[in-house]
């Protein structure tokens, strides 16, 4: 059950609420978001398959970024848009909050939005010319874990809202096992440059989230998107650069 309910959270796929859902439960269904991101990630990898027979990587590309949008319905990417307004156009905590809040994108996040979009369209075309299109199975995944920590160890800025909702029932253990099933599987689909992306990715981040918080006095819905958004980035980054380091 709390496989579908982190099915229903992250992707645009219709699985309908009833009315005697424990709540508990379905904020602990963080404990299957890396399996949900590898599910994306498979969909992924099932496309580029595909569309290499018929297109151009470039378009092929394209695909594939439209697909892992479509799929996630967008939400990380609004919560990086809404990040970005709140921390370039607000001056206090207050107004950064309320910013983030709007729902209108300003500058900063359609600068933001840009950006991801046309690094995450240039990181899977080289993955194609590659022939490494099968890391699109782990990067889903593990920013998922990655932002599972976060949630954890990091305040709510808020005392409503999705943020506090998935801070007020997190517990040691769903990323902690949740960690046990990514760096296994990170291993058996990119070997040891699979793990070590993901915990370089995970430090990165940290360091990162530790900023926002200072700044926003805790993490928001909004933020836990950004990250998963920034998480995906970081381990198309530096995937191939361990790959380097592992090969040389």
């Amino acid at each position: 059950m709390k496989l579908l309910y982190a099915i229903r959270f992250l992707t645009i796929i219709p699985i309908p609420y009833r009315q005697d859902e424990d709540m508990a439960s379905v904020a602990r269904a963080t404990i299957f978001f890396p399996a949900v991101g590898l599910i994306i990630g498979g969909l992924l990898y099932g496309a580029s398959l595909l569309s290499v027979k018929f297109f151009i990587p470039e378009v092929s590309s394209a695909l594939i970024l439209l697909i892992w949008v479509v799929i996630t319905g967008g939400l990380h990417l609004d919560g990086l848009a809404d990040l970005a307004d709140g921390l370039g156009g607000g001056k206090t905590r207050t107004e950064k909050l309320s910013i983030m809040k709007d729902s209108r994108t300003g500058a900063f996040g359609a600068i933001a939005l840009i950006i991801q979009l046309l690094l995450k369209w240039t990181l899977i075309l080289q993955f194609i010319k590659d022939g490494a299109s099968f890391s699109l199975l782990l990067i889903p995944m593990g920013a998922r874990w990655i932002t599972m920590n976060f949630i954890l160890i990091f305040p709510s800025a808020r005392k409503d809202g999705m943020g506090s909702f998935f801070k007020e029932y997190s517990r040691v253990r769903e990323p902690l096992l949740a960690g046990f099933f990514t760096l296994a599987a990170a291993f058996l689909i990119g070997g040891l440059p699979g793990i070590f992306a993901c915990l370089a990715a995970l430090l990165l981040l940290s360091i990162a989230t530790l900023v926002i918080s200072r700044i926003l006095e805790g993490l928001t819905g909004d933020v836990y998107g950004s990250l998963i958004e920034t998480g995906e980035v970081l381990i198309m980054l530096l995937l191939p650069l361990f790959i380097q380091v592992f090969i040389s």
